[in-house]
């Protein structure tokens, strides 16, 4: 099993699994993360999410709503019936409203990076060390 939680200058960084379909989206994020500090996994379709969810100590998971073959809400359903963990769910649908239940926070495509910064931070200090 990988680990995914290292020390970065005397403070233990926390992992934040992304999902997201389009590429240079996820790359973004997680290069943002990486920047700020944060162990980012990425992947690009519920099976590589899997994949990294499984074999690492997650802290946090975004997922985008429309991923091809499942969306971000039946897809956090199914990891927190495995471990509880904070999900941030983005979406650029503007008729997705409410929140799923089985997302922690639901926040709007696109979003500017200083509000994703800031529910990132409220949900990484929500979750068990």
């Amino acid at each position: 099993m990988a680990i995914s939680v290292s020390k970065a200058g005397g403070r233990t960084l926390r992992t934040i699994l992304v999902i997201e379909d389009h590429l240079a989206t996820l790359e973004t994020i997680c290069l943002i993360l990486k920047r700020e500090g944060y162990n980012a996994l990425c992947a690009q379709n519920a099976q590589q999410a899997q994949g990294h969810f499984f074999g690492s100590e997650v802290d946090l998971v975004i997922v985008d709503h429309g991923l091809p073959g499942i969306t971000g809400a039946d897809l956090a359903k199914a990891l927190k019936k495995v471990k509880e963990v904070q999900i941030m769910m983005l979406s650029g649908n503007s008729d997705l409203l409410e929140k799923p239940e089985s997302v922690d926070v639901l926040l709007p495509k696109p979003i500017p990076v200083p509000i994703l910064l800031e529910e990132i931070k409220n949900l990484i200090e929500r979750s068990p060390a």
